[in-house]
């Protein structure tokens, strides 16, 4: 069974999505060009989230730039980390059915990978502080996902 979505952000920064993979457990991939997932395109996932839905030719599927897996678990599928088809920067696809076979406990959710979407949120948010001259102090995730950082302006 294939069922292959698309995640609901668009990457802008691939150094931050790296840290963010490896905060979820993850090793990032770089140059990667395929990803793992059922293999075969079966047309029986349709819901709006399907990647085909959002420019992801189904032709293309296990096919990528850069890829996302679980270390030590060959028998989980990957996320693909595609170039957007609408405009700048890159999309997150992977094949949820069966949990990805050990890939969804470390993104989150169902399969809209909550988990790695709030630590990417988080990376981004932190390296745009430090950027702007900040220190970084304490950074906690609450239960609901809320993520809490102190942040010290010694100017």
């Amino acid at each position: 069974m294939s069922h292959v979505a698309k995640v609901d952000i668009i990457i802008q920064d691939l150094e931050s999505l790296e840290k963010a993979a490896q905060e979820c457990g993850l090793v990032f991939k770089w140059n990667q060009k395929t990803y793992k997932w059922y293999g075969r395109w079966m047309n029986d996932y349709n819901s709006g989230d399907a990647a085909y839905n959002h420019g992801i030719d189904p032709k293309d599927y296990g096919k990528c730039d850069h890829a996302m897996g679980v270390p030590n678990n060959p028998g989980a599928y990957e996320v693909g980390v595609v170039k957007n088809p609408h405009g700048d920067g890159y999309v997150l696809i992977w094949d949820f059915f069966g949990g990805g076979y050990g890939l969804q406990q470390h993104l989150g959710g169902s399969h809209d990978c909550n988990k790695l979407m709030d630590a990417y949120c988080k990376q981004v948010i932190l390296k745009q502080a430090v950027e702007q001259g900040f220190s970084v102090g304490d950074t906690e995730t609450e239960e609901d996902g809320t993520i809490v950082m102190t942040l010290y302006d010694y100017t």
